[in-house]
């Protein structure tokens, strides 16, 4: 949620529900008014589409015609609220076509058919028909966090859906082509495994952060005048 490149044009996430969207958008007037050729892409759940941030920010991309491309990650469960207990229209990618703009529905436990719909969604944008909206239907296997119980789903449902597993699924299709073999996947299973091994290391044995350090990147440096930058 805290990692921040704008060097890679990567705006970070964002602890607030929906509060990546309006950032989105600002992004993409930016590029707009200055004939930028760039495609700002803003991926959130399920549960920011019950937020008001997004559709004034839905509103306003296809009014002006901004170069964003909505993401939407409904994976069901907003937190512990199931999408029929928070949305009287279920269908989101129908509600975000309501704003004029291009919206469809993705699987988004089909990494090929992500890929493509994306693809397809950048073209639509970059030819100057505005903003697009994927609904990607996915799913989590885990909790929302490590302070979440989990007792809003029958643990029979998250079975049923680990056997649509994006992952193995993907592995099983390029295998069946002939694209990838078993050893490269049990190469990249070690080289993955060792890396996070590595990384939790790594992390034990760093030092403590130093207390000076608590304020950098929260509060703005002070000019030679004592006031804000």
């Amino acid at each position: 949620m805290h990692l921040f490149d704008a060097s890679r044009r990567f705006y970070g996430g964002n602890a607030i529900v929906a509060g990546g969207l309006p950032v989105a958008v600002g992004l993409a007037l930016a590029d707009h008014m200055n004939a930028r050729p760039n495609v700002t892409a803003c991926i959130f759940g399920d549960g920011a589409m019950a937020e008001g941030e997004f559709h004034e920010s839905a509103n306003l991309a296809a009014l002006w015609k901004l170069p964003v491309l909505f993401c939407c990650e409904n994976n069901r469960y907003a937190m512990g609220t199931a999408l029929a207990r928070e949305h009287a229209q279920t269908d989101l990618a129908t509600r975000a076509a309501s704003y004029g703009m291009i919206a469809w529905a993705v699987d988004g436990m089909d990494v090929e058919a992500v890929a493509e719909a994306t693809r397809r969604a950048v073209d639509e944008i970059r030819g100057g028909g505005g903003p697009c909206f994927l609904e990607l239907r996915t799913y989590r296997f885990r909790a929302h966090s490590m302070y979440d119980p989990d007792r809003y789903r029958e643990k029979s449902e998250i079975e049923q859906w680990k056997q649509s597993d994006p992952i193995p699924a993907l592995a099983g299709r390029l295998q069946s082509r002939g694209t990838l073999t078993d050893a490269d996947v049990g190469r990249w299973a070690a080289e993955i495994e060792a890396e996070i091994k590595a990384a939790i290391a790594a992390a034990g044995e760093a030092g403590l952060e130093p207390v000076a350090d608590l304020t950098r990147f929260v509060t703005s440096p002070q000019d030679s005048v004592g006031g804000p930058t």
